[in-house]
């Protein structure tokens, strides 16, 4: 790309630097003419082995979908997908290890180092579960008994929350649904453990807890003043024409930062710390409230609304399971065959065309070799474009994926010989302003193995990107046994020394850069949104739970955003779409309120 003449066409890297520096000092005037060609519908025959009908770039969930969807259609020759990692399923990892069960028989236990939960509304998720064979089981997350929430309203008073008593902590209990923290409408836990039909024993009443009361403060801040006020005016499909009583709101609001929202709102102590949750450990989080916009962060709550509880239900076998199925299925139909090659990375994806005319996408590989293709779906996170070059595209599309980040992320699960918690009525449950977790949930099946939870997220990964595994243990159990310091004291001290202890830093993964999901830098929406979020280049696709109108940053998002790409393949390339599955894939939707999902 040339910066001479009458070329406006900035260098893709330069054009990043300037990005990193400062997205609000690039004017739209310098790229407002800087649009890349839009090449010939025609393509090319793949006929040479280095050619394919579509080549799809990452193997997480939503590149394995698209790569199912195009082979359903029977449309294509050969389909192949190219992966940079040593493995697939991108984000979608676990792990299996064993454990003695009460019969002191081994067993196989699982936990997942991505997502792995499933919620009501999260239908496309549900439809693929439903999809494979054999089906996958979902069973409840535990929330039977107290869950706690733990409030120390000193905690900007110290350096080290580490050195803090118990008795500096304002302790209450609530029923496991952070989302009604959210809506400042906690309700004291009403589900409690059963024994012959009756309430256990062990359930009596807490004399050092006190019942979580409503808080009307938080209620107008993110039920009326983020959700009602805010985030029902920003269309799904296009937030940069958010627009509220016929006027444009979406650039006001996307030049506000989410913690200017909270400072005007009046927002201070509890109420400023709990809305900074969701921007940390919501599904579309990772990140802190001076890190975005109010445009996006409440566009995260109408697309994926905490109050719709995606943490519902878990998957037995764990979540980490299903990109393996999926790839087994796709390679073994084999109608078209569909390659899928780890430790590929893609170095360049360009246009080109024939001598008769046809266009092709070029897509440069590391090692050296090329591959043609009627068409290409990028299913990465958009930050990692970057690793890309992109010779052909407009500088709207270099700005979305300069200008949005990955989260910061890491997640932590402490696994015991049995959920020995429960016995004492606590659900496994925490939410609070510890120094390091944020927030605990029991993910365990039955009662062996017990496994809690939990993430570290935003700040305070970022601050632990140098600890050693050891040191990371010993913070997450500091921060366990103060969450539950009413155990009794045998209980608390099994707390502080798990059967196994798994952590995985997203942020040191060079292929992912983070989790769950990348998010746009204020400005980034409506500066670059409309173009550079997923819009088609020519024969270039965008795939990635980013991408996704709906549930973004959930398995959910990466499913909607695969099966959207190959549709637009098709009809790019006009073509028949494949025939329904059984149970179909949802349509596109859009809440039009907040809705209480239980």
């Amino acid at each position: 790309m040339s910066d001479s003449g009458n070329d406006h066409r900035l260098d893709r890297r330069r054009f990043g630097k300037i990005l990193v520096a400062g997205v609000g000092g690039l004017s739209l005037a310098a790229i407002a003419d800087a649009q890349a060609p839009d090449p010939p519908t025609t393509a090319a025959e793949p006929t040479g082995p280095n050619d394919f009908d579509v080549i799809i770039v990452g193997a997480g969930l939503s590149g394995l979908i698209a790569a199912r969807e195009l082979q359903r259609s029977r449309n294509f020759k050969k389909i192949l997908i190219l992966e940079a990692y040593t493995r697939i399923g991108g984000r979608m990892d676990g792990e299996r290890f064993s454990f003695l069960n009460n019969s002191l028989q081994e067993e196989t236990g699982y936990i997942d180092y991505g997502g792995q939960w499933v919620g009501p509304t999260q239908d496309a998720m549900l439809a693929l579960v439903g999809q494979l064979r054999p089906t996958i089981p979902l069973f409840l997350s535990y929330e039977e008994g107290r869950s706690i929430q733990s409030w120390n309203p000193k905690v900007n008073e110290r350096p080290v929350c580490a050195d803090y008593k118990a008795a500096d902590f304002q302790d209450t209990d609530f029923n496991g649904d952070v989302s009604d923290l959210y809506m400042g409408q906690c309700q004291p836990p009403d589900h409690f453990p059963t024994s012959g039909g009756k309430t256990s024993a062990s359930c009596s009443k807490f004399t050092n807890i006190t019942a979580c009361t409503s808080n009307e403060k938080e209620s107008a801040i993110w039920l009326h003043g983020l959700l009602e006020e805010t985030s029902l005016y920003i269309p799904c499909d296009a937030p940069w024409n958010a627009q509220k009583n016929g006027e444009r709101k979406a650039a006001e609001w996307d030049s506000k930062t989410f913690q200017q929202f909270l400072h005007d709102k009046n927002a201070e102590g509890y109420t400023q710390w709990l809305p900074t949750v969701a921007a940390h450990i919501g599904g579309s989080g990772g990140f802190e409230p001076d890190q975005v916009s109010l445009l996006h962060m409440a566009w995260t709550q109408h697309v994926a609304p905490q109050s719709e509880t995606p943490e519902k239900w878990l998957l037995k076998g764990g979540a980490g399971q299903i990109p393996e199925i999926l790839k087994k299925e796709i390679t073994e139909q084999n109608t078209p065959p569909v390659d899928v090659r780890i430790n590929h990375p893609v170095m360049e994806i360009k246009h080109g065309s024939g001598t008769n005319g046809n266009v092709f996408v070029e897509v440069k590989v590391q090692d050296g070799s090329a591959y043609t293709a009627k068409a290409v779906i990028v299913a990465i996170p958009p930050p990692m474009r970057q690793k890309i070059n992109f010779p052909d595209l407009s500088k709207n599309y270099i700005g979305f994926m300069y200008g949005s980040p990955m989260g910061s992320m890491s997640k932590v699960h402490a696994v015991y010989d049995y959920a020995f918690w429960r016995m004492e009525c606590f659900s496994g449950s925490a939410a609070g302003n510890l120094k390091t977790c944020e927030f605990i949930a029991d993910s365990g099946d039955f009662l062996s193995p017990g496994i809690l939870t939990s993430f570290i997220a935003a700040d305070r990964n970022v601050g632990l990107r140098h600890a050693t595994f050891d040191q990371v243990k010993e913070l997450v159990l500091d921060d366990y046994v103060q969450y539950f310091h009413f155990l009794k004291s045998s209980d608390k001290d099994m707390l502080r020394h798990p059967r196994k202890f798994f952590y995985r830093n997203w942020d040191n993964e060079p292929w992912i850069g983070g989790a769950f999901t990348s998010y746009p830098r204020p400005g980034v929406w409506t500066r670059y949104g409309e173009e550079g979020w997923r819009t088609p280049s020519g024969l270039i696709f965008w795939a990635g739970t980013e991408t996704s109108e709906r549930w973004p940053g959930y398995f959910d998002g990466a499913i909607r955003a695969g099966v959207r790409a190959s549709e637009e393949v098709l009809a790019k390339l006009k073509l028949a779409p494949p025939p329904p599955l059984n149970p179909p894939w949802p349509k596109p939707s859009c809440p039009s309120k907040v809705e209480r999902i239980k």
